[in-house]
């Protein structure tokens, strides 16, 4: 997996006792499906999500029911998070590659008036499908839901993230401590390695660490290790670089929220 700032990250969960109902009542919030299109050759929906609100978005939840000519019905939803675009465009301000990361990502935000497409695979056969924007994360630290557990899932894997940073930085920094360690990219290497195992042999009830966010420093720490000369040097800036990093993305793990009720 890709480290989380880099791509768009989006978490599936199925969700079985979800309603037409309950999808079409809700109020509508910060941003909406506006339309959607149905390819039967790939099996896939492009939906049109507008930002109609007045600020800056960084991450929804949507939740979605297709029906299907057989006469089944799936009910799941999907998260959204692009919060870590803003910390990719700041990374590359000054550098090389500052023109093409905007190009591909602008400043990173979802702005007011705007809209993206979603593309959702599907089964074939699909007769009808309803997509709801219930949970709306905005780059001012605030969110707007219809759906308290879709909010709290947001919030728990924006706190994973950055607590898993922070953790990798610990052990880098162990590592760094020890003037006698010849390589301690390699230590960090290995020992984030060990960390990553550890926890995927436990069980877990709560989000409290992403393994795909340390193998990314893992894979990070390797390239580091392959192009640098001085490599305690190199390390120093990258743990400088991620502190700058974890500033940017915690105040994003804190949302102040206005629920919203779905109506009757």
């Amino acid at each position: 997996m890709t480290r989380y700032v880099t791509v768009v990250t989006v978490l599936v969960l199925s969700v079985f006792a979800l309603g037409a109902s309950s999808l079409r009542a809700s109020p509508p919030i910060g941003a909406v499906v506006q339309t959607w299109h149905y390819d039967p050759q790939s099996n896939a929906v492009t939906a049109t999500i507008v930002n109609t609100s007045q600020k800056d978005i960084t991450g929804y939840n949507i939740t979605l029911k297709e029906t299907y000519a057989n006469g089944g019905v799936r009910n799941h939803e999907m998260l959204f998070d692009y919060v870590g675009r803003i910390v990719l465009v700041q990374e590359a301000k000054g550098t090389v590659d500052e023109a093409l990361f905007r190009q591909q990502f602008g400043d990173g935000l979802f702005h007011p008036g705007e809209s993206k497409n979603e593309i959702f695979g599907v089964q074939p056969g699909l007769k009808d499908f309803v997509a709801v924007v219930d949970v709306v994360a905005y780059t001012d630290q605030t969110a707007e839901t219809t759906n308290s557990d879709g909010l709290q899932r947001l919030l728990a894997h924006r706190k994973a993230v950055v607590a898993s940073t922070r953790a990798a930085n610990e052990i880098i920094k162990a590592a760094l401590a020890d003037p006698n360690d010849a390589d301690p990219i390699a230590t960090a290497a290995t020992k984030l390695q060990q960390r990553i195992t550890v926890w995927n042999s436990q069980q877990h009830t709560t989000l409290d660490l992403e393994a795909g966010e340390m193998r990314g420093v893992v894979a990070e720490l390797k390239a580091i290790s392959a192009r640098s000369t001085n490599k305690r040097d190199a390390l120093q800036q990258y743990v400088a670089r991620e502190n700058a990093r974890v500033a940017t993305l915690s105040p994003h793990a804190e949302l102040k929220t206005g629920d919203r009720l779905p109506s009757c």
